[in-house]
């Protein structure tokens, strides 16, 4: 497997190169960029170099969305979503809506962010087999029980104390314990 992943993006008449480390965390930038005029550029048309302008034009959001298409898959990654799911419709289905399962919810929520997950509520609507609108309103609750802290005008927040006491005590080993088959 290569070390690096490359994306290239043509801005008018440049040619962008980012690239991350393969094993880069997915919600971060490039660590290189390379600008050099295009192959088929008039070369008239880059004799004054590379202007903000042209750096204010490459999409860099675009770009990561590539490089997370572009990374290797994880079949451990599978596995946990997977536990995940299980865990969090178990919980729901068995306690409703209490501070355990929207604490194990605003975990899921992020670790799903902090992978940069596209659309994480419907992400996490998948998982717990709910509609999106229903998870939104789930976060809001955890957020209002203070399991979830917020983080103003984009995705993400931290778990609280409390929400990290629930997901590391009792509450784990009970999950753990239906997991394993040991209800």
């Amino acid at each position: 497997m290569s070390e690096h992943i490359e994306i290239t993006q043509d801005v008018g008449p440049w040619r962008v190169l980012m690239r991350w480390a393969a094993n880069a965390d997915p919600a971060s930038g490039p660590t290189r960029v390379l600008i050099t005029p295009h192959p088929d550029a008039d070369p008239a048309t880059t004799q004054g170099g590379v202007a903000s302008t042209v750096l204010r034009q490459i999409d860099f959001k675009k770009a990561g969305d590539q490089f997370r298409v572009a990374r290797p898959a994880d079949s451990e990654q599978q596995v946990t979503q997977d536990t995940e799911a299980e865990a969090l419709r178990w919980l729901l289905g068995n306690e409703g809506i209490s501070d355990a399962y929207l604490a194990f919810l605003a975990e899921s929520y992020v670790r799903a962010v902090a992978r940069a997950v596209p659309n994480v509520t419907a992400h996490l609507a998948e998982l717990t087999h709910k509609r999106p609108e229903t998870i939104r309103g789930h976060l809001k609750e955890a957020r209002k029980r203070d399991l979830l802290t917020t983080v103003p005008g984009k995705a993400g927040g931290q778990l609280t104390p409390k929400a990290r006491e629930i997901t590391t005590g009792e509450y784990l080993d009970k999950v753990t314990d239906y997991l394993m088959g040991n209800e």
